[in-house]
């Protein structure tokens, strides 16, 4: 499989965990299965490689959640990657994280020397936390974790929206 360049994440509540289903440029297709531990712990990784902001001209928490809304609010709807008979399935085993050219690059081990690579910007990552957030408040799962400034990327950390 090469790169995925769409993916779509849900939460299947019979296995209490979140599919991630890439899809490559081919339209070959994988699920990739979350637990909640192992969402905990990317989520944690990710928003440390998010770029921080630039200056002093806003607290960190109020810059990354406005650049958190704005990313948000450039996330378009696409349709669900489809699986098919010859998708390949795993549970992550491990996942390596660097830098790569569009920002984060992640690799998925899935065995049986299976793997998935996603590149996010940093506006998709940030997309990909917000999905992350929402599906993880869909499952019922402890959310403390999560920073404010994504929880309510509009008003990080209690700021209040200007009139």
């Amino acid at each position: 499989m090469g790169p995925i360049q769409k993916f779509s994440l849900t939460y299947d509540p019979s296995e209490d965990r979140i599919a991630w289903d890439g899809e490559d440029a081919d339209g070959a297709a994988t699920r990739v299965w979350l637990t909640q531990r192992f969402c905990r712990e990317l989520v944690a990784a990710m928003i440390a490689r998010l770029p921080k902001p630039p200056g002093d001209a806003a607290p960190e928490a109020v810059a990354q959640g406005w650049a958190q809304a704005a990313a948000m609010s450039r996330s378009g709807r696409l349709p669900a990657v489809r699986l098919t008979d010859s998708a390949s399935v795993g549970l992550v085993r491990e996942v390596r994280m660097a830098r790569s050219p569009k920002g984060i690059g992640l690799d998925f081990d899935i065995g049986a020397d299976r793997a998935a690579h996603v590149d996010f910007s940093p506006a998709a990552a940030r997309q990909m936390l917000g999905m992350l957030h929402d599906l993880h408040l869909a499952a019922g799962w402890p959310t403390a974790f999560w920073p404010a400034w994504i929880t309510a990327p509009a008003e990080p950390d209690g700021a209040s929206a200007m009139n």
